[in-house]
């Protein structure tokens, strides 16, 4: 799932073309330094080698000085310039140099390194010459040693969801079978054990959780996504209604993060050692933004490639194009997977393109521009990679005068940008119509939950809640599975700020077990959540 940010091909042709294909060859020795971590099989993965893997070696052979000082080399040649070369490093799980045919620094097997020290891909370069620029080693300070911490995810999947009275997107389905699942570093990007990866929906809400344990060393950026995984039947329904499904269509592309894998840092130990990551919506899309079924919809894009003549754009010869990134959009819109779309020329190097959409679709917008070389006869496109903007992000907020009613859209002009990380817009849930929330069932103006205190607790918590008017109010509390632990309220209650203790004890009186627990509140079809956690 990363690291690769783009392939160097279409550079390297470039630079060939414009160096009348003058080729220099080149030996080139990557190292990284561990100074302390321990690491015992530490594999080499760049340009160089098309993204696999390459064995790293500590054992005073293939140009390794010393077998045993914590440096790891290896040893390139033949490398051919000009070019340039991202490249990164990986350390295994296994520890044997066996079984790792699917490293790739982001999955079960390994840690990618470079995440420890924050750092993104190294590049090198191989001038006309053979010359070797740019950085060829990397060092990893100690890390401390590894951590263990419990990690809550929480997923709001309100507008996918294909139940009675949804008027979102309908697509996801729990009792067609379908799972919300996390996908990420700390469990090889898949699913093989469910405890730490499918999540469990919060009775009475549409929020979907999971904790789980995750090692690692304190400083490092974890990375995740959230994957809809849909069952058989769900799948026979959406191909009936729009067409095959694209391949691996149910990974996420966030917006917020411009498409970018998600990503948290597990910490230092603390008292609870518990990580918890805010709620969050797949695909970020929040209560209130979905454009209403039927609802016709022409967005405006538009572009300066002023910045794209550095990169061989030719006005006279090349076209420019938009590509979509987000595949349920154009799934819905019975777009082709990876569609693009040609711009016109408004002069002056700014080109525009209008698309039009029919509802229901995401309020937001993930896009990348690029232009065809009709002189190597390749695309050239923005951004790439699995890093923070690896797209573009813009959102619609209802009409362009905030209306409260979806209408035609005009994006700013954006300026064309080759390298990522490319401009993503402020995510903003309160931009979104509040009538459209109202209509949408989810307005909180009947009541107030506040959070409970104190948070983490022992041997009690209190949760204050303000109604606005008298009304039957359920407080219920649930574990981490979704199991009812304690029914706090079922009756009526009267207008005013309120409040109830938790003593931390089941329906039968018994003390429940340390952990994660909800609270969920219920007036009528509103409702709201909280999470708490309970030390023994």
């Amino acid at each position: 799932m990363k690291k690769k940010l783009k392939s160097n091909f279409i550079a390297i042709l470039k630079i060939l073309f414009f160096m009348n294909f003058t080729i220099a060859n080149a030996t080139v020795v990557l190292t990284l330094i561990d100074e302390g971590n321990g690491f015992h099989d530490v594999r080499f993965k760049g340009g160089f080698s098309n993204w696999d893997v390459l064995q790293g070696y500590d054992d005073g052979s293939n140009g390794d000085e010393v077998s045993g000082d914590g440096i790891w080399t290896i040893t390139l040649d033949q490398l051919s310039g000009p070019a340039s070369y991202e490249w990164g490093v990986i350390e295994t799980d296994n520890g044997d140099g066996t079984n790792c045919d699917e490293c790739d620094g982001s999955d079960g097997w390994g840690t990618w390194l470079l995440d420890l020290i924050g750092e993104p891909n190294q590049v090198f370069f191989i001038d006309a010459n053979g010359y070797v620029t740019g950085t060829t080693s990397i060092v990893i300070p100690y890390q401390g040693g590894e951590i263990t911490k419990t990690v809550l995810f929480s997923v709001d999947m309100t507008e996918w969801l294909d139940e009675e009275n949804s008027s979102g997107l309908n697509i996801f389905s729990v009792s067609r079978g379908d799972q919300m699942q996390v996908r990420g570093g700390f469990n090889g990007w898949g699913c093989e054990d469910s405890s730490n990866c499918i999540m469990t929906r919060t009775p009475g809400t549409n929020i979907f959780t999971l904790a789980t344990n995750i090692t690692g060393f304190p400083l490092t950026e974890m990375e995740y996504k959230y994957y809809l995984d849909l069952s058989p039947s769900s799948v026979e329904q959406l191909e009936n209604t729009y067409g095959e499904l694209y391949d691996g269509i149910g990974w996420e592309d966030s917006p917020r993060f411009g498409g970018a894998n998600r990503n948290f840092i597990l910490g230092l130990e603390d008292e609870t050692n518990l990580v918890e990551i805010g709620i969050e919506g797949y695909y970020d899309l929040p209560a209130g933004g979905v454009i209403p079924a039927d609802q016709d919809i022409t967005i405006t894009f538009s572009v300066d490639m002023s910045a794209a003549l550095n990169q061989g754009f030719n006005p006279e010869e090349d076209t420019v194009y938009i590509s979509i990134q987000d595949r349920w959009l154009t799934y819905l819109q019975g777009l082709e997977d990876g569609f693009k779309a040609n711009a016109i020329s408004n002069g002056e190097g700014s080109y525009s393109v209008d698309q039009s959409y029919t509802g229901p679709f995401p309020w937001h917008m993930l896009y990348t521009w690029g232009f065809y070389d009709a002189s190597l006869e390749a695309y050239v496109q923005e951004g790439g990679g699995f890093a923070f903007g690896r797209s573009r992000a813009r959102y619609q907020h209802s009409d362009i005068n905030n209306n409260c009613q979806w209408n035609n859209y005009i994006f700013p002009l954006d300026t064309w940008q080759f390298e990522p990380p490319l401009p993503v817009e402020e995510f903003d849930p309160e931009a979104i119509c509040t009538t459209l929330e109202i209509e949408r069932g989810i307005s909180t103006e009947k009541f107030i939950l506040k959070n409970n205190f104190p948070n983490p607790f022992n041997p009690s918590t209190t949760v204050e809640y303000l109604l606005t008017q008298d009304t039957h109010l359920e407080l219920t509390i649930f574990d981490a599975q979704g199991r009812v632990v304690k029914h706090l309220i079922n009756e009526k209650r009267y207008a005013g700020k309120n409040s109830i203790k938790w003593n931390a004890d089941d329906n039968y009186g018994q003390k429940v077990s340390s952990g994660i627990y909800f609270f969920v509140m219920k007036v009528g079809e509103h409702q709201k959540t909280n999470k708490l956690l309970y030390i023994k």
